[in-house]
């Protein structure tokens, strides 16, 4: 109903995921999101952390700015060329595990053009953690709507005919995003850790991977 208050919300890892994914699709980074809405570049830190959630009038503010998950999977303008940019390790796969659209950074990783990677499958480039949760976002759900989002630790291990050196260990936080065909894609992004750190999400999520439904 126009007009109508939106609820508060009470949940922390939905406004970690909410920030994380908006500044990941229009590129933002935390201190200018900060300055956008008028609080410290160590709060959106905080709420990136999922160390606390914003305030009633902060979660309004937030929203009137990122909109919500559903919003974000609408399809961009530009969207596959945005993550084709990225520096670090991103790309956009389909439910069959074709990987459609592969970053500057994913394909520096991988010592390829990036168009040896697209047209690709994971199972032909990668083996073990990443495979595995391509075959587990499918058993979930995931590619027909029923999360919202997923963060994992993962060890980014290519295939033994690649004969390149593996990435290591990788925090990854992945989303589903409506395609042109209007199914959903994977959009994957991942940042390399260290082995303490890896150690310490694995802990944390009680496993590889944890995940984020629709209420």
């Amino acid at each position: 109903m126009a007009g109508a208050e939106i609820p508060v919300r009470s949940d922390p890892i939905f406004w970690r995921n909410l920030l994380r994914r908006y500044r990941f699709t229009h590129n933002v980074k935390q201190a200018a999101l900060a300055y956008d809405l008028g609080v410290t570049q160590a709060m959106v830190s905080r709420w990136e952390s999922g160390a606390v959630q914003p305030a009633a009038d902060m979660q309004a503010r937030i929203r009137a700015l990122a909109g919500t998950p559903e919003d974000m999977a609408s399809p961009l303008v530009g969207w596959r060329k945005h993550v084709a940019v990225q520096p670090g390790i991103a790309a956009v796969v389909d439910r069959d595990g074709v990987i459609e659209t592969a970053s500057t950074g994913l394909a520096r990783e991988a010592d390829r053009p990036r168009d040896q990677i697209e047209g690709q499958t994971l199972a032909s480039l990668f083996q073990g953690d990443l495979v595995a949760l391509h075959a587990l976002l499918i058993e979930r759900g995931f590619f027909d709507g029923a999360l919202e989002s997923v963060e994992s630790a993962d060890r980014y291990c290519f295939a033994n005919s690649h004969g390149k050196r593996d990435i290591g260990p990788v925090h990854g936080l992945h989303w589903p995003h409506i395609g042109e065909d209007g199914t959903v894609r994977w959009m994957l992004t991942g940042a390399r850790v260290s082995p303490v750190e890896f150690d310490r999400l694995r802990r944390e999520f009680g496993g590889q991977v944890e995940m984020s439904g629709p209420e």
